[in-house]
């Protein structure tokens, strides 16, 4: 058992969930959040005195933290960043007692931080709008299986939902990010009405955003089954793609979350991962033929 500190300061003023709360539900989903979390560089979303205050984004592990969680240097645009890298499961009720509420994670894992191994959109509608998020989840999912690309999908207990496939770790992040630049790119042209690539909120005309951002070098993603830090508890949750239509981005929470610890499709498809050279290749020539390009952008911005 964890030992806690001030078990009983509350995190969530409107339900009362407690520093005690929050430690006991992370040392029952460790394990399974384990799967998606140890052997990659996170960054901590802290909230030390609770959601009522402003928290902060950790990116450079403390020098307090306990020797078995590893740390890995790596550049950045001016300089390094210093991350904490888990070694076990077993740490991570010790970082939500600091007051981490949410854990976000890289794509890519050690020892093969250049190549990720995983896939993400996010899928970004306007707040309350869970049917086009929920369709535009399945227009993800039809364009990668076209590509033969296997996908799950996770609620993010914010507003929309993550399309996740996991990769064999063979290509680099200029690759990947720019298969997930072109692939969002025709999937808006296809579904105009529904879908944007506009990262800037007032551009958007009530669309669903089709961010692929995630897959740039540094960038990071919320971890499954990782609380959010929003009243209610709640928690990004795998699901099958046979539960969309009957489950919203929040629908699970600190505690109907932990029944479902075993339903994982991300880590299910992490068992067969996708060599997503094919489909590099694919959307290339799609996109060649309906003359779209991308954009460059800097591996070292974050």
């Amino acid at each position: 058992m964890t030992k806690i500190s001030n078990p009983d300061k509350v995190l969530f003023p409107a339900s009362g969930f407690t520093k005690a709360d929050l430690v006991g539900y992370y040392e029952k989903a460790a394990e399974a959040m384990g799967r998606h979390v140890v052997g990659r560089p996170l960054t901590l979303h802290r909230f030390p005195n609770g959601i009522g205050e402003k928290g902060f984004l950790q990116k450079n592990a403390s020098d307090f933290f306990p020797d078995d969680i590893e740390r890995i240097e790596v550049p950045k645009q001016g300089g390094t960043t210093t991350y904490a890298v888990l070694t076990s499961p077993d740490r991570i009720p010790y970082l939500a007692n600091l007051g981490t509420i949410t854990f976000h994670i890289w794509t890519s894992a050690v020892p093969n931080l250049d190549q990720p191994d995983r896939l993400v959109f996010d899928l970004d509608p306007a707040e309350g709008d869970a049917a086009s998020a929920r369709a535009a989840a399945r227009v993800v999912h039809g364009f990668l299986s076209a590509l033969d690309v296997e996908s799950a999908v996770m609620t993010t207990g914010s507003k929309g939902y993550h399309v996740v496939s996991p990769l064999l770790p063979t290509l680099d992040y200029e690759a990947v990010g720019t298969f997930a630049q072109l692939a969002s790119a025709l999937m808006v042209a296809a579904q105009p009405d529904l879908l944007t690539g506009e990262f800037r909120l007032a551009r958007r005309q009530g669309k669903v955003f089709v961010d692929w951002l995630r897959n740039r070098w540094g960038q990071t993603g919320v971890a499954p089954w990782s609380v959010r830090a929003r009243e209610g508890q709640p928690v990004a949750t795998p699901i099958a793609w046979d539960e969309l239509d009957e489950t919203p981005p929040r629908r699970f929470d600190t505690g109907t979350a932990l029944p479902r610890l075993d339903i994982d499709p991300i880590a299910d498809l992490a068992q067969r991962p996708t060599d997503l050279a094919p489909a590099v290749a694919a959307v290339e020539a799609q996109a060649a033929a309906a003359g779209i390009e991308p954009a460059t952008f800097d591996r070292f911005r974050s």
